[in-house]
């Protein structure tokens, strides 16, 4: 199914943060403790683009015509129930850690943001592939 533009500028979105973020070379966990604008950078790329996955789902809800759930969590689990992505609890777990640093801003473990910016940058791309796809 092809979705609007709107869902395609919100990929690219995505994609642009995974650019920015790569393109800092962060290869320890040490770069992130000593340098307070690269951490904050960090952050805040991994939070845009997690924010525009929600964006994305909630978008394609309406499209097809169903209410989004209460929750962002729920958003990404209704497009898993419809066959939008596939069921993959990394996508929640993104979630998660989008709601963990706005909520809990004042303390964010750096060894979680080290492992998604080390490990997890490929789920951001693979949900970018099903929608593309679907």
């Amino acid at each position: 199914m092809k979705y609007n533009g709107i869902i395609e500028a919100k990929l690219r979105i995505i994609e642009e943060k995974l650019f920015e973020i790569e393109s800092w070379q962060i290869t320890s966990i040490q770069q992130l403790q000593h340098n307070s604008m690269l951490r904050n950078a960090t952050e805040r790329a991994l939070q845009v683009a997690v924010d525009a996955i929600i964006d994305v789902c909630e978008y394609i809800l309406a499209l097809e015509g169903i209410s989004a759930p209460d929750t962002s969590a729920n958003v990404v689990k209704k497009l898993i129930e419809i066959g939008i992505i596939s069921d993959s609890t990394e996508y929640i777990d993104m979630i998660r850690f989008r709601n963990f640093i706005v909520h809990r801003y004042e303390k964010i473990d750096l060894e979680i943001i080290y492992a998604i910016v080390s490990k997890k940058l490929p789920v951001f791309r693979n949900f970018i592939h099903e929608i593309r796809n679907s």
